[in-house]
């Protein structure tokens, strides 16, 4: 069943790696502590009562203190984020009431309580999806405007301009945080779905190799720097499709793929030319050294057992790409190699056609190359 994917409103911002944020989250929890004891101390130096810091402040960092712990033994990242994500929460809102209460009137001077909503609301569209993190910084936002209001209604007292400006910006602030955010998923959808469309464009689905079209580069690659190509067919596969079905012949064909890959040198690359053929390159290899590798993938193949099949032996053609020349010109080299090699039996290698008289199987010493 094919799973349906979320929205791009969904999609939320690609955060740091996780290494990164609990550096930085660790910073920060050190950095919050020494700021509260300093504060602290402050505070009880100078005789000054402040609800806030001698009490709020504190108490909040019980859970903080839990989540150092949590980061400190490498566990994942999911629950201190949130959970510090909710004490920040708790700060912003008690510090907003406290003022309230604090204030004789609404003089507009508590423009930290809402530079602290934006702060909050940024760190929501990291941590949650746009869609909850936009529901989240609307309600914020409705309640840091209500509670001075409603202050204004319970107590009374002069109303200064700079209330309703502080309010306005902050609302337009938080409006263009959740554009883009929603552009950012617009376009994160979309550099997905690109990706995943030209992935399948160069993936064969079966055997999750590079398809044709996915094997041109690493053919150019060869064309311009030189080395080696292999065209490799699995002998008699049309028996296999025939005698024990599409099905079992696609399992064939995935298991040849695998072993085509273990094979590999590095820099190497195989994919699958069409059918049952299999194109590999093999950027700076010389002629005996695709001999032998040649010979090592036919050798792979005789004593690997496909199951429900038994033996699948393979056949293959081996050149040497010639600087400058087109890709028609060394696949057709190649094919013809991979026919002589079927012609002389299968289950082996050439690197050159078949002469008059060369049928006994020797090796040549690439004479076309």
């Amino acid at each position: 069943m094919a799973t349906r994917r979320p929205p791009a409103s969904d999609l939320p911002f690609r955060g740091p790696p996780e290494e990164l944020r609990r550096t930085l989250y660790l910073l920060a929890i050190v950095l919050g502590l020494l700021v509260v004891g300093a504060l602290n101390v402050l505070a009880y130096s100078t005789g000054t009562r402040n609800l806030y810091v001698q009490v709020v402040l504190p108490v909040t960092m019980i859970p903080v203190l839990f989540s150092l712990g949590w980061l400190l033994s490498r566990r994942p990242l999911a629950l201190p984020e949130r959970l510090m994500f909710f004490t920040v929460n708790v700060q912003v809102l008690a510090q907003a009431l406290l003022e309230e209460m604090q204030r004789p009137a609404l003089s507009g001077g508590s423009d930290l309580v809402y530079w602290s909503v934006v702060v909050n609301v940024m760190l929501a569209y990291l941590l949650f999806p746009n869609r909850e993190a936009g529901r989240y910084s609307a309600a914020l936002f409705v309640l840091s405007v209500v509670v001075p209001w409603a202050g204004l209604a319970l107590g009374g007292g002069a109303v200064s301009a700079d209330l309703p400006r502080v309010q306005l910006t902050v609302g337009i602030v938080l409006l263009f945080v959740h554009a883009l955010s929603w552009y950012r998923g617009q376009f994160e959808a979309q550099r997905s779905e690109v990706r995943v469309m030209a992935q399948l464009a160069h993936t064969d689905l079966l055997t999750n190799l590079p398809n044709r079209r996915g094997m041109y580069p690493a053919v150019q690659e060869l064309l311009t720097s030189g080395g080696a190509a292999l065209l490799l067919d699995l002998d008699h596969f049309k028996r296999v499709n025939d005698t024990f079905g599409h099905q079992v012949g696609d399992e064939v064909l995935e298991r040849s793929a695998r072993l085509m890959e273990a094979q590999l040198p590095p820099g190497g690359k195989v994919g699958r030319w069409g059918g049952e053929e299999f194109l590999m390159t093999l950027p700076g290899l010389g002629a005996p050294e695709a001999a032998q590798l040649a010979e090592r993938l036919c050798q792979t193949f005789r004593t690997q057992s496909m199951v429900g099949v038994g033996l699948v032996t393979v056949s293959v053609g081996v050149t040497l790409a010639r600087v400058g020349e087109t890709l028609p010109a060394l696949v057709a080299r190649a094919d013809e190699h991979l026919y002589a090699a079927k012609h002389a039996g299968r289950d082996g290698w050439r690197d050159a056609p078949l002469l008059d008289g060369g049928a006994d199987g020797s090796v040549s010493a690439f004479p076309d190359v």
